[in-house]
């Protein structure tokens, strides 16, 4: 989907770029075929395909279409996608299947995202895929993470109830991480795997066993359906619209989540949940009070081997400790120089880290 980047200044008005919508005439491209014939067809739609024809597609046979709900991978902060209500109307009709979906980012919490997503969504019906599509793009610095993604599932199912939970994603970026907490969502996996990209279907996508099966598969940006292209092309298996029924909610959470991830200032939320991680990974005995010392610094600095941290463990942090922190929130969005000097943007991207359900749960000594 990398070709739905959202042009800036396109927030207000939405124009198809030079030579995406093609004449008319253009041939559709053919169904699959292989064991996979029996699937259902679709498409996954933006501003780039303004002006798609549905009645058409579904007179060519197109079974379903997913629209581009809205994101928060800009730095303007979140928004909806101008052609949004335009597609779930023409889709629904066509009378086709429907589905809503969701671009990750920085600029908003995985919680806050799916309130935003839940509060705008059009004409949203049972029934209708409700999907997360997890890529970086635009201003955005990182991959959302097990942890987000299924509290972005969690927190949509407690908003809407019953539904069609899709997650999207590259089968490269699927297959170099963990997604236990995704898969107890009941997130169905909407798998990108393009092939050769010739807009002919290469078989079912390769999982390596980082998800218990696949219900839908985007297989060529390079489509032709209804005189438009290109455009993505979907094979969904006929389960994947069923509804999902209720689930018990997920166990309440024994740490609050800490402000520092947006406000950058350290705090006793901070160091709680800090405290609660290094009593789970690096034998750390102290309280979980909020209050660092010795003990917890000597924890920190027994966990900053493992991000280049070779100094004495002394429970003394200096730029050496900080250095290594500041290389573990690189991985959570921090961009600034490894310099051992803790500034707001260091302690965001430590936070982040920080922020992850795993490290809700109080672990409490024997």
């Amino acid at each position: 989907m990398r070709r739905r980047t959202l042009v800036r200044g396109a927030l207000a008005t939405a124009l198809a770029p030079a030579g995406i919508i093609a004449a008319t005439s253009a041939a559709a491209t053919p169904r699959p075929a292989s064991a996979e014939e029996a699937g259902l067809r679709g498409v996954d739609v933006s501003n780039y395909q303004v002006g798609f024809d549905y009645a058409r597609a579904a007179a060519e046979g197109l079974d379903f279409v997913v629209a581009k709900a809205g994101g928060c991978q800009l730095s303007e902060g979140p928004y909806t996608s101008n052609s949004y209500a335009d597609h779930i109307d023409g889709a629904r009709a066509a009378g086709l299947r429907v589905g809503h979906y969701w671009l990750t980012g920085d600029f908003l919490s995985p919680r806050e995202a799916a309130d935003f997503f839940a509060d705008n969504l059009h004409d949203y019906r049972s029934g209708d895929a409700l999907a997360l599509d997890v890529e970086v793009l635009d201003d955005s610095t990182r991959l959302w993470n097990d942890a987000d993604v299924s509290t972005w599932f969690n927190r949509v199912r407690e908003r809407v109830g019953a539904y069609v939970p899709w997650f999207y994603i590259s089968t490269s970026a699927l297959r170099s991480a963990d997604w236990s907490q995704t898969i107890a969502s009941g997130a169905r996996l909407w798998a990108a795997s393009w092939g050769a990209n010739d807009g002919n279907y290469p078989g079912p996508p390769d999982l390596g066993g980082h998800y218990p099966d696949w219900a839908a598969h985007q297989y060529s940006s390079v489509g032709s359906v209804a005189g438009t292209s290109p455009v993505d092309l979907d094979l969904a298996r006929p389960w994947a619209f069923d509804v999902n029924g209720p689930t018990d909610p997920p166990p309440p959470s024994g740490l609050p989540k800490t402000s520092t991830e947006q406000d950058g200032i350290p705090g006793p939320i901070m160091w709680k949940r800090a405290q609660n991680w290094l009593r789970i990974e690096s034998g750390y005995t102290g309280l979980i009070d909020g209050i660092p010392g010795p003990l917890t610094y000597s924890a920190l600095q027994r966990n900053m081997r493992g991000w280049g941290y070779n100094g004495p463990i002394d429970g003394s942090p200096g730029p050496m400790t900080w250095s290594a922190v500041q290389r573990l929130a690189a991985n959570y969005g921090y961009t600034g120089p490894i310099d051992g000097e803790m500034g707001p943007n260091s302690w965001r991207g430590f936070s982040r880290f920080l922020n992850q359900d795993r490290w809700d749960q109080l672990i409490i000594s024997a």
